[in-house]
């Protein structure tokens, strides 16, 4: 039985819970405050709620049960991380992740697609660059709040978004020769904007990439608030490059 199209915006919304969860797991407990890890887990749990909802409207019936799950997890990690409980919020926060990836993974089967494995290689390459973004801005923005904290969680966010934003950017490469290359009436085959390649290359891609060299140049001399500001304009430019995917599969 073929698994249901997810939608595009619970399909955005999974990839990003499963980003933050993944990188929280990455997050020092013994450096970072515990309220930090409860507002990631209560995004987490709004991304989860959302991503149900959509499912639910379009009918997609099972992974939405799935995503439910996860959102009660979700809460439970809200509760535990804020009580400074880490050895029961960090197996929670593992669960969310598997949870999610699956689904992930899951979806990405599709009968007409050859490459399926590539799909599903571009959705957990989207979810661990956008989450490594979001979660450097994140723990950016808390540093006003929490100055004397170390920098070494920081800066070993800017390099998790070095490093998928490498993996993404392949994965995508791979596709879009997929598409070039791919026999026709393939999944990878259908069309796609030039205009939309542009953006999703050059402001996904490029545009990420210069603002991460100028965010690990900030960290370095420990100017967290124009890193900060700088990480802001890098989820602009991830968000504009991840929807953008969204549009084609020959987008990665």
């Amino acid at each position: 039985m073929p698994i249901p199209t997810i939608p595009l915006l619970a399909d955005f919304a999974i990839r990003l819970a499963c980003g933050l969860a993944l990188l929280l797991l990455a997050t020092p407990w013994r450096i970072v405050p515990p309220s930090f890890f409860r507002t990631h887990s209560q995004i987490i749990l709004g991304l989860l709620v959302l991503a149900a909802l959509d499912m639910s409207r379009a009918g997609v019936n099972v992974p939405a049960g799935v995503v439910i799950g996860a959102a009660v997890l979700a809460y439970l990690a809200t509760v535990t991380w804020g009580l400074g409980l880490p050895r029961l919020a960090l197996p929670t926060t593992s669960v969310i992740v598997l949870a999610t990836a699956g689904i992930l993974v899951a979806v990405s089967r599709d009968a007409r697609a050859e490459a399926w494995a590539l799909t599903a290689s571009g959705r957990l390459a989207s979810a661990f660059l956008m989450g490594s973004t979001f979660t450097a801005m994140l723990l950016g923005h808390h540093y006003l709040t929490a100055p004397a904290m170390s920098i070494s969680p920081l800066r070993r966010f800017v390099k998790c978004m070095a490093g998928g934003l490498g993996i993404r950017a392949f994965v995508a490469g791979l596709s879009l020769w997929f598409w070039l290359n791919g026999p026709p009436g393939s999944n990878l085959s259908a069309g796609v904007s030039p205009l939309f390649l542009t953006i999703r290359w050059g402001m996904g891609f490029a545009g990420l990439a210069l603002a991460t060299v100028m965010t690990w140049k900030t960290v370095e001399i420990r100017s967290t608030q124009s890193a900060t500001g700088i990480l802001y304009i890098a989820v602009i430019f991830v968000l504009i490059g991840e929807l953008t995917s969204l549009c084609s599969p020959a987008m990665g």
